[in-house]
């Protein structure tokens, strides 16, 4: 089992438990398995281009080369940001205590859903919960596993238990009623072709 989100609200400590919440788990999942004339599971494959090698599923995805087609560990990559800098490694947050901070709800309107946790509370200030209790949001610093950024999450609470919404930022483009946006023009070039001079 994954460690717990522990929380630090106002001097005080809060733990929860943790189950990723998906379609599967809210409405059931069905899955059709393919079977062969002697009644066998069909494994999935994929001849590449070359008709050289074989790969099943999930082969694409357990390793990564260089340009000389060397294999690299996942330790040897870095990540980059915009401008080519290296950027540090962060660890998961998961029994780490992290600052709680209450925030206005709409707040999470700012933000995409990337993933939502069902909470089970191990200890919960009481402070914390009537404040939860009350429609209150928090949000904190969150990593799952180790990560070249720090995701951000919300806690909240409603009849049905306590929830974390992990969430990336996002930047809408509002459009007003009534107001029309003109489209720039392109410029025009004198080597456009005209094509009844042919």
């Amino acid at each position: 089992m994954a460690k717990p989100i522990v929380l630090e609200f106002e001097g005080a400590q809060s733990s929860f438990d943790l189950a990723k919440l998906d379609r599967a788990r809210l409405y059931g999942a069905r899955k059709r398995i393919p079977l062969d004339q002697s009644g066998q599971t069909c494994i999935k494959a994929s001849l590449t281009t070359d008709g050289l090698y074989l790969l099943q599923s999930g082969m694409t995805a357990q390793g990564y080369f260089d340009e000389d087609g060397r294999w690299l560990q996942r330790s040897q990559l870095s990540g980059l940001d915009v401008d080519g800098n290296v950027l540090e490694l962060r660890p998961s947050t998961l029994g780490v205590c992290q600052t709680a901070v209450a925030v206005d709800p709409s707040e999470l309107l700012r933000y995409t859903t990337d993933a939502i946790y069902l909470l089970e509370a191990i200890g919960v200030d009481g402070a914390l919960d009537a404040r939860l209790g009350a429609g209150e949001v928090f949000r904190f610093g969150f990593n799952y596993g180790s990560d070249f950024h720090l995701e951000t999450a919300f806690l909240i609470k409603n009849a049905d238990g306590y929830f974390c919404l992990v969430g990336t930022p996002m930047l809408p483009i509002w459009s007003e009623p009534g107001r029309v946006e003109l489209a720039a023009n392109p410029e025009e070039t004198s080597d456009d072709l005209d094509f009844e001079m042919f």
